[in-house]
């Protein structure tokens, strides 16, 4: 949802609002095809504070879970 994408970021009452929008046969719907149907894998999440901006300390090309 990020600004170069044609998203943004929106704090909304205290939580934080992703807006963005996915266009049938774009590069974010999934089966690629504009045939009137988006399909788009993913889902709603919550992500406790308590990890939000922690940035990870591996190498460049590694794995942080």
């Amino acid at each position: 949802s990020s600004a170069p994408y044609g998203g943004k970021m929106v704090s909304e009452g205290g939580r934080l609002r992703l807006d963005f929008t996915i266009t049938d046969g774009g590069p974010f719907d999934a089966d690629g095809q504009a045939n009137g149907v988006i399909t788009a894998p993913g889902a709603a999440a919550q992500m406790p504070l308590s990890i939000v901006g922690q940035a990870s300390n591996v190498a460049h090309g590694e794995f942080w879970l």
